[in-house]
């Protein structure tokens, strides 16, 4: 905080008696205080408007205008100007008016001046702490200021040049710059500022080094006045000492230091700080250290947050990734097992197909043309079963990395002609409730393919020891109308509660070769579509799964939407 010296002080002295105005200069000034006279109110009115004045004193019995109308006149431009009356009409009356406006002193005709210096020195004692405790929250309010602004950067150049120059606007320094580095002490740059101008330079990693191997930490931490940058720690082992040219020139002019200041956090440093300002060690000291170490300590935690935000932001692009690297293993291995199926169908309608051409070779060899015509029967119809059962594969084939707007009751139907000739639905019941009414969503159509792909074949294998073995599924708008649930309901064994809050985690399965990727891949599906899964199960009760999907408010019709 500011001190401010005796000759920081302005005094006015007011009186209608010129003896008393010579007595009183010439005491104040050898105090080493600035003083000016003025006969009367209005003489002092005009001098208070040349220049202003931080103590008054004054006569209350004066012509024209008495001393207690003269303060009330100051007070409305210059309320915290401080006021010692003189009179040497002392009455009850005057020494009330005297308190109500919050008068330092009010001393009677005729006094001692050693009562007056001392009356004099108890008011500026005030006024210094008023004026410390103004700049105090002055600065508590810039550094507020400066809080608020850092938090909403997303940069480090840019953080960086906001406290420079919050900093440099604090000393009236139009030069300064900030030497900063990673928390690895990698990549060092320095920012400068001067003027208006801003550059931005990289050192010389070999150059930097010389001068880190030599560095202890507690050198930075404190701050300091320096008159060459060569006189600091940090940069006392530089080998390139023209480094001092680059990081602040002005700095080689006559009559200027530079303020040194640590940009840390802890046992962490980040940087430092420098400020040119003009040579006057100890004002610098008093005046601006300390505030500028709380700056620096400000964007210290800046930067340190900055680094945490960044690394975040890497560890969710990886995160990410590998996300979309498990979508795309889920979805092989989910075509490795449908090519599977598809390979088992197909060889089950060509052994029928082959079984019945080896017996028409066999009936027309032995010229029995009788059966030939129930052999060729049986082969056109296992070869429509193919042509039916490689349509609907088709339907199911297209690989789509962009949305469109499809319709749910079309999707959902073509899946279930899909899955019911497949080998682990043959003794399954699959239960379609009536779609009452379109249901329109933007969706990735392989996508939502593979999510009903893996909760069918869940179901199927939850129910594979059961008696009853059903599938039903239901899809509906909600009552919003703003979205439409889908429930699929099997009887199955059902989950233990156990288990019931881990299924959406990664690498929980309940199947002996299950990998437990598939319902983790379903959820980060069916989120990425604005959806929300849950699941209903009890052991021996079955298992519901319902989803729900934001439903297209404006359809359009859709040629081919699957």
């Amino acid at each position: 905080m500011s001190k401010l010296a005796n000759s920081d002080i302005n005094i006015l002295v007011v009186d209608d008696e010129e003896v008393v105005l010579s007595l009183v200069r010439d005491s104040l000034e050898e105090d080493g205080f600035v003083v000016r006279t003025a006969s009367d109110a209005f003489e002092a009115l005009e001098s208070i408007e040349e220049r202003a004045v931080e103590l008054l004193i004054t006569d209350i019995r004066m012509p024209r205008m008495d001393g207690i109308e003269l303060v009330q006149k100051v007070r409305k431009s210059y309320p915290n100007i401080a006021v010692i009356f003189t009179t040497g009409y002392a009455n009850l009356n005057s020494a009330k008016d005297a308190l109500r406006q919050g008068a330092s002193d009010y001393i009677l005709k005729p006094f001692e001046l050693k009562e007056m210096r001392q009356a004099v020195h108890n008011a500026v004692e005030k006024i210094k702490r008023e004026a410390d405790s103004r700049e105090s929250d002055t600065q508590l309010d810039r550094l507020s200021d400066l809080h608020h602004m850092l938090f909403t950067v997303g940069d480090k150049k840019t953080l960086i040049t906001i406290s420079l120059r919050f900093a440099m606007m604090h000393c009236n320094s139009s030069h300064g710059s900030v030497l900063y580095w990673n928390s690895n002490t990698a990549d060092v740059r320095v920012l400068s500022v001067s003027g208006e101008d801003i550059a931005e330079t990289e050192l010389p990693e070999r150059v930097w080094l010389e001068g880190v191997n030599h560095l202890e930490p507690e050198h930075v931490h404190q701050p300091m006045v320096v008159s060459s940058l060569s006189e600091h720690p940090l940069f006392r082992h530089l080998a390139d000492q023209n480094l001092e040219h680059n990081i602040l020139p002005s700095l080689e002019q006559d009559g200027r230091l530079a303020l040194v200041t640590p940009v840390c956090r802890g046992s962490s440093v980040y940087g430092v700080l420098i400020i040119c300002v003009d040579s006057n060690s100890a004002r610098v000291e008093d005046s601006s250290l300390r505030f500028l170490t709380f700056t620096t300590h400000q964007l210290a935690m800046s930067l340190e947050n900055l680094e945490f935000l960044e690394e975040a932001q890497n560890a969710y692009t990886r995160l990410k990734e590998l996300q979309d690297e498990t979508i795309q293993l889920e979805k092989m291995a989910t075509r490795g097992e449908m090519s599977a199926e598809i390979g088992h169908e197909l060889n089950n309608f060509l052994g029928v197909v082959a079984g019945n051409l080896s017996l028409l070779d066999h009936q027309l060899k032995k010229k029995n043309y009788d059966e030939l015509e129930r052999y060729v029967s049986v082969m056109a119809d296992n070869i429509g079963k193919i042509k039916n059962f490689t349509a609907n594969l088709m339907d199911l084939r297209p690989i789509s990395t962009t949305k469109e707007i499809v319709y749910f009751d079309k999707l959902i139907k073509e899946v279930i002609d899909y899955l019911k000739p497949q080998r682990r639905f043959r003794q399954v019941t699959i239960n379609l409730v009536a779609i009452s009414e379109p249901l329109p969503f933007e969706a990735d159509t392989v996508h939502i393919q593979q999510v009903l792909y893996n909760l069918f074949n869940n179901a199927a294998d939850a129910m594979m020891d059961c008696e009853r073995r059903e599938i039903t599924l239901n899809a509906a708008p909600n009552e919003d109308r703003t979205s439409f649930r889908v429930t699929i309901t099997d009887t199955g064994v059902g989950i233990q509660p156990e288990n019931l809050r881990r299924v959406f985690h990664e690498k929980f399965t309940t199947k002996e070769k299950g990998h437990g990727f598939g319902l983790v891949v379903c959820k980060r599906i069916i989120e990425s579509h604005h959806g929300k899964i849950s699941i209903d199960s009890a052991p021996g009760m079955g298992t519901s799964i319902s989803i729900d999907f934001p439903l297209h408010l404006h359809p359009v019709e859709v040629a081919s939407a699957i």
